[in-house]
């Protein structure tokens, strides 16, 4: 494959895995998949938004590549991650009669993602799985690092593996027949990536808003390729979130998953909650004198500048509280709190008041 879209590659504790970001690379997407290994039947996941011409596309692909690929699609959203989706999912398998060695194939968002690779993880003890995002979001952030899992009424999530994939193709092309919210939301996990980690994306993002916006192909392509590598190092460093590293991508994520499921997934897509709780997550750093109101007011501008929410009014705060003190990253029944020092800098606090925390809550939600 081309250097030029090999963005990273992630290392593992089970090996490592490509992940590649192009304008247009589903046009040899066939090739690239029998690279990492798919071959004989594949079992393609998508949803009704991205069967066509995504998902149709990757099939015949492979099977110009003499690869029967069977589809199962699902409805879109986030309530189709969930035990009975699985189920169906595991069903047709079986009907099929799918065998270890058959790789699962996600074609779509971060819903797909997860649920494709849950199946992937648990059917027969685990089969290959690789991931094709659709959607920003997917490309940025839930398509790399083998996070999988359907989501329980309780919280999202609550269910699920570290399973990674044999490698992602992301092609930025796609993007450009997203609407602009689902856009918008997408651009939220990269800004996020260069306010913990990067500073000069940040720059970037300042200077060319309107082109990202726009999904101009250079610019694009290599915000999002950038986007993509900070994940793939964090993942390589901190596979299963043990060392206090991968922790970082969650900035923005305790809040946000609880708007999420307090709202029962049909209120806010996923980047939105995401960009609620990065402004909470930072007017709490500001309180705390962690982080300067300058890089708070830097933070709330850019975000509003990619049309993403900065509070959510109408939310009952307890429904918010109750969801986050299910949150997956709680240790010792608190929240652990992903908090800036600086843009680009990042931090994991512990000690953050509870006071504090239901006040912010209460505030976002007026």
């Amino acid at each position: 494959m081309p250097d030029s879209d090999l963005a990273a590659v992630v290392h593992h504790s089970g090996g490592s895995y490509p992940v590649v970001v192009g304008w247009g690379i589903l046009s040899n997407i066939g090739e690239r998949l029998a690279e990492v290994g798919v071959k004989n039947s594949a079992y393609i996941i998508t949803d009704e938004n991205v069967m066509n011409p995504y998902a149709r596309n990757v099939q015949r692909a492979l099977q110009k590549n003499g690869t029967a690929a069977h589809c199962f699609v699902i409805p879109a959203g986030e309530t189709s991650k969930s035990f009975e989706l699985a189920q169906a999912i595991y069903n047709w398998l079986v009907e099929l009669r799918a065998e270890r060695g058959q790789a699962v194939i996600s074609v779509g968002g971060g819903v797909v993602g997860d649920l494709g690779g849950f199946v992937a993880a648990t059917f027969l003890r685990g089969v290959p799985f690789v991931q094709v995002p659709t959607s920003m979001a997917a490309m940025v952030d839930a398509s790399i690092g083998g996070k999988v899992a359907v989501n329980l009424p309780q919280a999202k999530n609550l269910v699920g593996a570290f399973y990674q994939p044999k490698g992602v193709f992301a092609d930025v092309e796609a993007l450009s027949t997203l609407g602009k919210r689902e856009l918008a939301e997408g651009w939220a996990e990269a800004l996020k990536h260069g306010f913990i980690l990067d500073s000069s994306l940040v720059d970037v993002f300042e200077e060319h808003a309107e082109a990202l916006m726009a999904v101009e192909p250079e610019i694009s392509t290599e915000v999002i390729r950038r986007s993509m590598a900070i994940k793939a190092d964090v993942v390589s460093q901190d596979e299963r979130e043990t060392l206090g590293i991968r922790i970082l991508l969650n900035y923005g994520h305790t809040i946000g998953h609880a708007l999420e499921s307090s709202t029962e997934y049909g209120r806010f897509l996923h980047g939105e909650g995401v960009s609620v709780g990065m402004m909470a997550a930072a007017r709490m750093a500001q309180e705390m004198g962690m982080l300067s109101s300058d890089v708070v007011a830097r933070q709330q501008r850019l975000l509003e500048r990619f049309n993403l929410p900065i509070t959510a009014s109408g939310v009952a705060a307890k429904d918010v509280l109750q969801a986050m003190s299910l949150d997956k990253k709680n240790q010792g029944g608190g929240n652990r709190w992903v908090m800036l020092e600086d843009t680009g800098s990042a931090v994991v606090r512990s000690d953050v008041p509870r006071e504090l925390v239901e006040r912010t809550v209460r505030d976002l939600v007026k």
